[in-house]
C-alpha cells in the first residue's frame, strides 16, 4: 500500500517539500507478504492537511509488486495484464502528482482502477490526493475501500489514522495507529514513522482541548496533559531508537523534551539537527530556543546570526525579532 509520513501539523497540517523534518522521501519495500511501498511527505503549512506528495528516487519506485494485495493466489494471464496496465497508470499518476498536477493524477488513478478495480495502492494514493484537497469524506471512502481489499495492511491503517487526525477525530485516529502497530512484520522505518504520527496526533489532540475553567478543572487538565506528554515522549523515544537518522523524529523528540523541561537532553538531540549544513530555519529556531532557556547566550546569538544570514525571510527570524520565543 501507499502510506505517507507525518510532519508536525499542530499549527499547519500539510507537508510541503522544503522542511527538513519530514521523514526521508526514499521508498522502501516491506516484506513480500505485505507488498508495500511507502513514501515520505514534504512540510507542514496550513490549518488542515494540505499535502504535497513527493516521489522517491525514481518513478519505478512507486510500483507495487505484481501480486494484488487482496490475495496470495497466482493471477491469471488476463488479470496479470490488467494489473500491469493499472500499475503503469498509477506510476503516471504519481509522476503527475509529484509535479503538482493532482487533477491529471486523479484521472490516471481512475484509469488504473478501471483496469484493475481491486487495487488497494490506487485507492490509497487517491485518498491522499483527496486529503490534500481537504475532501475528507472522499479521502476516507478511498482509504476505506483500500482497507476492505487488504484488511491487515498497516499502511492503510496509518493513512486512515492520519486522515482522522486532520479531522480532529483523535480517538479514531489513535485506534487506527494502534491497529497499524499490531503488524508483526513492520520494518523499523515503518514502525518508527507510525510511532511519530501517533505522537504528533497526541500533541494535536492536547492543543485542541479548550482551556479549563476553575482551579479544580485546571488541576485535572494539568494531570491529563502530563500523562499525554509522557506518552508522546515514550512514543518518540521508541521511534528514535528504531530510526535515529530520521530528522523528523529527532526534531519532534527534541521539541517534546524542550516542552517537558528536559533541556539537556533537548539540547543533545537538537544539536544533531542544527549542527549540519542541511539545517533549516525550524532546526535553528528550535536550537536557539533551547540555548536561550539554558542561558547560553553565546550559542543563542550564534544561532540567531545563522538564522538571519540564511533565512532572513523566514517566520522563525520574524519570531526572533519580535521576541516571540514561546510561540
Amino acid at each position: 500500500m501507499f502510506a505517507f509520513a507525518a510532519a508536525d501539523t499542530t499549527k499547519t497540517a500539510a507537508m510541503p517539500c522544503a522542511n527538513t523534518y519530514i521523514p526521508p522521501r526514499t521508498p522502501y519495500t516491506r516484506p513480500a507478504a505485505h507488498r508495500s511501498h511507502t513514501w515520505g511527505l514534504g512540510k507542514a503549512a496550513g490549518a488542515a492537511l494540505l499535502l504535497v506528495l513527493l516521489l522517491g528516487a525514481s518513478a519505478c519506485s512507486v510500483l507495487p509488486s505484481t501480486a494484488p494485495a487482496d490475495t496470495q493466489q497466482p493471477l491469471s494471464a488476463q488479470d496479470a495484464e490488467r494489473l500491469r496496465l493499472a500499475q503503469t497508470r498509477l506510476q503516471l499518476g504519481a509522476m503527475h502528482l509529484s509535479e503538482g498536477r493532482s487533477d491529471i493524477a486523479l484521472g490516471e488513478i481512475t484509469q488504473a482502477l478501471s483496469a484493475y478495480p481491486n487495487y488497494p495502492d490506487a485507492y490509497n494514493l487517491q485518498g491522499w490526493i483527496y486529503l490534500s484537497q481537504r475532501q475528507y469524506a472522499k479521502a476516507d471512502d478511498s482509504f476505506g475501500r483500500a482497507l476492505q481489499l487488504a484488511p491487515a495492511d498497516s499502511d492503510t491503517r496509518y493513512n486512515l489514522g492520519w486522515s482522522q487526525c486532520q479531522q480532529k477525530k483523535f480517538e479514531a485516529a489513535q485506534q487506527h495507529f494502534d491497529a497499524a502497530l499490531q503488524d508483526q512484520l513492520l520494518l523499523a522505518p515503518t514502525h518508527a514513522r507510525i510511532l511519530l504520527a501517533k505522537a504528533v496526533c497526541l500533541r494535536q489532540a492536547h492543543q485542541a482541548q479548550p482551556p479549563p475553567a476553575g482551579e479544580q478543572a485546571k488541576a485535572g487538565a494539568a494531570a491529563a496533559s502530563s500523562y499525554n506528554h509522557q506518552e508522546a515522549l515514550s512514543l518518540l523515544a521508541q521511534a528514535y531508537a528504531l530510526e535515529p537518522s530520521n530528522a523528523a523524529i529527532g526534531f519532534h523528540y527534541a521539541q517534546a523534551l524542550l516542552e517537558a523541561g528536559d533541556l539537556q537532553r533537548a539540547q543533545f538531540y537538537a544539536q544533531r539537527l542544527y549542527q549540519t549544513p542541511q539545517a533549516d530555519a525550524p532546526a535553528l529556531w528550535l536550537g536557539l530556543r533551547i540555548e536561550r532557556q539554558l542561558g547560553n547566550q553565546v550559542a543563542m546569538q550564534a544561532l540567531a546570526d545563522t538564522l538571519k544570514r540564511r533565512f532572513p525571510a523566514s517566520k522563525e527570524w520574524q519570531q526572533f525579532e519580535q521576541g516571540a520565543f514561546d510561540e
